[in-house]
Order: structure tokens, then sequence, then C-alpha cells
């Protein structure tokens, strides 16, 4: 059972990551900013988005990196945690915001518990050290003749 729950976590991790990695091609194709619904006003404008992009697929980079490496899944969670929410909450308490960013911060909610349940699911199924001494005292004491 822990382990198939490990592999939860690591798909959420790694479903969260390709979410993230996908907007990186704005930065490659700023062609492709109409996915949004959104058109940069000027160049500053797309500059900034491409830049936003770079960074949401570095982002997405980390998460697929702390589905394979459990030790860097708190750190990555929370900056992602800290983007998604500080993106939702612009979104929803922004005046005049374009109604097509809400789908995004919509997803982005979504995104935002799948990383909370994989968060929960590291935290449960980490192995502390002191189980791994107990365990290997155990399993040496099984060995020693009676």
């Amino acid at each position: 059972m822990r382990s198939f729950t490990r592999k939860i976590g690591t798909a959420l991790f790694g479903a969260v990551g390709l979410l993230n990695l996908a907007p990186g091609l704005v930065a490659l194709l700023p062609s492709r900013l109409d996915t949004y619904g959104v058109v940069a006003a000027d160049a500053t404008s797309t500059l900034l988005l491409r830049h936003r992009a770079v960074m949401l697929a570095l982002l997405g980079a980390a998460l697929l990196a702390a589905a394979v490496v459990p030790n860097l899944r708190m750190p990555v969670l929370a900056g992602a945690a800290i983007g998604k929410v500080s993106f939702i909450l612009l979104v929803f308490t922004g005046s005049g915001v374009h109604p097509n960013l809400t789908p995004v911060a919509l997803a982005d909610v979504g995104a935002l518990v799948a990383l909370a349940v994989a968060g929960v699911i590291t935290i449960r199924t980490r192995v502390r050290p002191s189980l791994v001494i107990a365990r290997k005292h155990k399993e040496d004491a099984r060995l020693v003749p009676e």
C-alpha cells in the first residue's frame, strides 16, 4: 500500500510539473500567447509574458525533478504553492482582469489541490531514520540463533 501511495505522489508531482512546463512554449513561440486569449499590448508586455513562461517552465522542471527525487519535494512544493496562490489571488481580486484568465486560475486551483495531496503523501510516506534503524535491529535479532 505504501508503495502505491508513493507512486500516486510521484504521479501528482509529474502531472503538475507537465502542466507548468507547457507554457514554456510561449517563451520560444510568442505567437502562442493567443492560447490565453490575451493579446500583449506592446513589445514590453510580450517580453514580460515570455519571461513568465520561462519561469513557469523552470517551475515545471523543478516539479518533474521533485517527482523522482523525494528530498526536493517539500521545498519545490512550497515554491509552487506560493506561485499558484499568488496568481489565483491576483486573478480573483484584481479589477479589469481579462475573463480568459479565469480558466487558467482555476487550473492553478486544481494544481494546488494536487500539490496539497502530494505533500500529504510525501509527509506520511517519509521513512524516518529511527524507524530504519529499529527495523535493522529487529532483522539482526532474528539472525541470532537462540
